[in-house]
């Protein structure tokens, strides 16, 4: 059985956890899971083998500290999560593959797009991808619409609906660098999405309606029907393959009432809620490790078969600690 040594960023959040319960599903490899996170009390860090507590993802000594647990640890799989070490790491890029380390993250260049929300609405337009209208401070604003931070942001953190020009200048103070959209009503949706190892070969996508939310997290969703799953793919597969983006991403967007699509963000790294999309058939952590075993994108294309039945609601589940005990009276998570 062939292994492999995975480190995970972010041990405390939802997304690693939905990595770790994917590699926990897969039975053709065995994988020694290491995990960091700035908080050494994490629920990440009791399900994996090994776990590190490292520096902010902004700090200064991230970038060595990873090139330096990638080293010791013979790291073959990197899979970053924290969107605001994204334009640092895609710098560094070259120490990783220097290490024998795949660091699962997009070109520099294809980073500096999707984390410059601006950026993204530019690239859409080039591409002839339907996307909400963006407006300046001095461009004939229309309420209500939508505020959040141009450069990164993450989990619906400082993003609201604006209704008149008081809860503008509210909300202007308090985000900097914002960027003011067109606001839309319709179904939300998250596209999670499978490129090759390269990003020249788009695989697949399971595209979840997002039924209810929770500090921008899905704790209630389900599989959106075949024909608009197609329609949205479409679409998807232009630009994933113009920005090559390797392996796991998500994207979002809205279906309006009239039956229009329009998309909003692109998030070059596994979503929180893709233990969804593992259920639902497409097991992009299991297919990444496929494609570092040698398997061709093809011959996964053909293999994936996604249920378009499939609802999910979440719910919480605890880990305890006691000293050197470790435990979950419910055993659900073993």
């Amino acid at each position: 059985m062939k292994k492999f040594k995975i480190l995970i960023d972010a041990a405390g959040t939802a997304t690693a956890i939905s990595i770790i319960k994917g590699i926990q599903k897969q039975k053709k490899y065995k994988v020694d899971i290491i995990t960091i996170d700035m908080n050494d009390l994490n629920a990440g860090r009791f399900l994996s083998n090994k776990f590190y507590k490292v520096p902010p993802a902004t700090s200064s000594q991230f970038i060595e500290v990873i090139l330096n647990i990638c080293k010791k640890e013979k790291v073959d799989l990197f899979v970053p999560i924290i969107d605001l070490s994204f334009l640092e790491l895609a710098k560094n890029a070259k120490k990783f593959e220097n290490l024998g380390t795949l660091l699962l993250l997009a070109s520099l260049k294809t980073i500096e797009i999707t984390s410059d929300k601006k950026k993204t609405f530019e690239f859409f337009k080039k591409e002839n991808i339907p996307t909400p209208q963006i407006f300046s401070l001095n461009n004939g604003l229309k309420y209500p619409l939508f505020i959040k931070p141009r450069i990164g942001g993450r989990a619906s953190i400082n993003a609201f609906k604006v209704k008149n020009e008081r809860d503008l200048e509210f909300y202007l103070s308090k985000i900097p660098d914002p960027l003011l959209q067109e606001y839309i009503e319709g179904e939300e949706f998250t596209a999670d999405c499978l490129n090759s190892l390269d990003g020249s070969v788009f695989i697949d996508c399971v595209i979840r309606k997002r039924l209810e939310t929770k500090s921008g997290l899905s704790i209630k969703a389900e599989v959106l029907s075949f024909s608009l799953s197609q329609e949205i793919k479409k679409y998807v597969k232009i630009f994933s393959e113009k920005l090559r983006i390797p392996g796991a991403y998500n994207v979002q967007g809205f279906i309006k009432k009239d039956g229009r699509i329009l998309f909003t963000e692109i998030n070059p790294r596994f979503a929180g809620t893709h233990v969804f999309t593992i259920e639902a058939g497409l097991n992009s952590i299991e297919y990444i490790l496929d494609m570092m075993n040698g398997r061709s994108p093809e011959e996964i294309k053909q293999e994936i078969s996604i249920n378009y039945n499939l609802k999910m609601v979440r719910y919480w589940e605890e880990i305890f600690i006691d000293r050197n005990k470790v435990y979950n009276p419910w055993m659900f998570w073993k």
